[in-house]
């Protein structure tokens, strides 16, 4: 039997038969990334137990395959999908979806969270325990696992709390002599083994007669106060920052993470959301300045859509910010794998074309209404720049104040939203995320080769928010997006180029133009394969990962065995 064959009978002795996938078709979404990425595998794994995931683990590392750790699958970077088919060793998907569980402990002050848990889950876990998870959903990841947000220091929306980060947590890692090892830096004991240990964590049996260790850091809490240091000549949060890379947190993929120790926060009793407009980005920039430091507490949310972003988010991810509102973020992962299962069927009908559902999709976004509340619409059609801010019902006379205040001198204006206009405002926010993909699909477009992302922290001072391209390279660009995390100056802007230009030369030049404004990135989706990883970055991928076994090639670095030159 060859080693590819046997590795795959003793997988199927761990997972069964069914959980695991070698047929193309069966592999078809797990092997291609929410925006850009693709490559084989030679199986996917769903493990259905954190013993499951370990044993998995065990055969991989014996048969010396490359692991690759996956969520959701709703990343914007590529980085838990296959990038090309040049790997040294063959490749194993682990899909952790199945692996779902949150643990509320410590009086629910904190969490503990399983890799195939999601935000939304969490969220919902906390919510009759008036409490709140440290992140929502995000920009661009609908369906976002807790896990994979620590894994990638994800920024999120939620202005107090920073990014995701924590020194909690369990975790496998293959050591340099190719031995594998369990590390419990919970802070809970959990027993010797690591059988030992996933039993205790499971039943929630914690080793009595010990006391928890509480100590070390659960969240990014000095955060707050490096956004209030609005003359600071550095961005507020990015990816690969020394400060948020320890163990599993930044690890991007390098360590198989069983379970994290989280923060968990009193809920807001209330909150209320104020719509800007303006047709100057300066006003905007203005307005930052002088609310972070005029405001007694920082608001919970300020996110940005330039009008752009707002009409491609209404005629192309329609479909998506409406499933949000019937269904709830949490269905968006299993409807995207549905969608994913029928654009497989439909590619072995020769007479459809390959984007058939695509096409489905937009008939119904274009025959449709944009069903957003009437003041937003108009907000729309006079403005040009658009912001959200949401803050706690307490805060709300003394924003309200303030923004009459700066808006009696400077050109905009501004509205108190109802529940309706408050829920319209995010959802097209969060659907913004997928409206260039969208775009691309509905046109038949590769957006591995038309579609072109930025996720860019600027400068806490900069004096501009939007990304000014030279001429040269404006004209290359069909259609941009741009929304992003406004008080935290996280920019995310999508191109999609006309026919014929070099996407490749096109990101080099405008990343050139990024560092000359001292801006960082990325700035919270990660490096995935898009990115070249900072050195630290990658000297904490090489002391976590010393074989190069685990998601091998993230942020452009070797596919290859011990980190050789590729």
């Amino acid at each position: 039997m060859s080693i590819p064959q046997e590795m795959l009978r003793h997988l199927a002795g761990v997972v069964g038969e069914k959980q695991l996938l070698t047929h193309a078709d069966d592999k078809a979404w797990y092997i291609k990334g929410f925006r850009v990425g693709r490559g084989e595998a030679l199986a996917v794994v769903l493990p259905q137990t954190l013993l499951q995931l370990w044993q998995t683990l065990q055969v991989c590392v014996a048969h010396d395959a490359i692991v690759l750790m996956q969520a959701s699958n709703t990343g914007v970077t590529g980085g838990s999908t296959p990038d090309g088919n040049d790997y040294d060793r063959d490749v194993v998907i682990i899909s952790t979806r199945q692996l779902k569980g949150v643990q509320v402990i410590d009086q629910a002050r904190q969490v503990i969270a399983f890799p195939g848990t999601t935000l939304t889950e969490l969220e919902q876990t906390l919510q009759p325990l008036g409490r709140e998870p440290h992140s929502v959903i995000g920009s661009s990841c609908i369906g976002a696992s807790v896990v994979g947000g620590i894994c990638n220091n994800s920024g999120g929306s939620l202005i107090r709390r920073g990014p995701a980060f924590t020194e909690k947590s369990l975790f496998a890692r293959i050591h340099d002599d190719g031995r594998l090892e369990m590390v419990n830096h919970l802070g809970i004991a959990l027993g010797e083994t690591p059988e030992a240990m996933l039993e205790a964590l499971t039943q929630q049996q914690y080793q009595t007669g010990e006391q928890p260790d509480w100590q070390g850091k659960i969240w990014a809490e000095d955060y707050a106060d490096r956004l209030r240091d609005v003359t600071a000549d550095s961005p507020a949060r990015f990816n690969g920052d020394l400060r948020y890379l320890h163990d599993s947190s930044g690890s991007a993929g390098k360590v198989v993470v069983f379970a994290v120790r989280l923060p968990t926060f009193e809920a807001s009793t209330g909150g209320d959301t104020f719509y800007i407009g303006t047709n100057d980005e300066n006003v905007l920039v203005e307005l930052r300045r002088y609310l972070l430091t005029r405001m007694s507490e920082l608001p919970l949310q300020a996110e940005y859509i330039h009008r752009n972003a707002f009409d491609l988010t209404v005629r192309y991810a329609k479909h998506m910010y409406l499933a949000i509102r019937k269904l709830g973020p949490q269905a968006i992962p299993q409807m995207m794998a549905n969608k994913a299962k029928w654009d497989v069927r439909i590619s072995h009908l020769k007479f459809l074309p390959r984007n058939f559902v695509d096409r489905m999709l937009q008939c119904f976004n274009q025959l449709t209404p944009s069903f957003i509340a009437p003041r937003i619409m108009d907000y729309r059609s006079e403005y040009q720049h658009h912001l959200m801010i949401k803050v706690e019902s307490q805060q709300s006379a003394e924003l309200h104040v303030l923004l009459q205040a700066f808006f009696a001198a400077h050109q905009g204006g501004f509205f108190h939203c109802d529940a309706r206009e408050a829920a319209d405002a995010f959802l097209v926010r969060f659907g913004v995320g997928g409206c260039t993909i969208s775009y691309c699909d509905a046109l038949g477009y590769n957006p591995n080769e038309r579609l072109v992302a930025f996720d860019v922290a600027l400068r806490r001072n900069d004096d501009a928010w939007r990304l000014t391209l030279p001429d040269h390279l404006a004209a290359q660009v069909q259609v941009d997006s741009c929304c992003g995390h406004f008080f935290c100056f996280v920019n995310h802007q999508d191109y999609v180029l006309k026919p014929g230009y070099d996407a490749k030369a096109f990101k080099e030049e405008v990343k050139r133009y990024l560092e000359q404004r001292g801006a960082k990135y990325p700035a919270e989706h990660n490096v995935g394969h898009l990115y070249q990883a900072s050195c630290e970055h990658v000297d904490h991928w090489k002391q976590l990962d010393p074989t190069n076994s685990c998601n091998p090639g993230i942020g452009k670095t070797s596919k290859k065995k011990f980190w050789r030159e590729m």
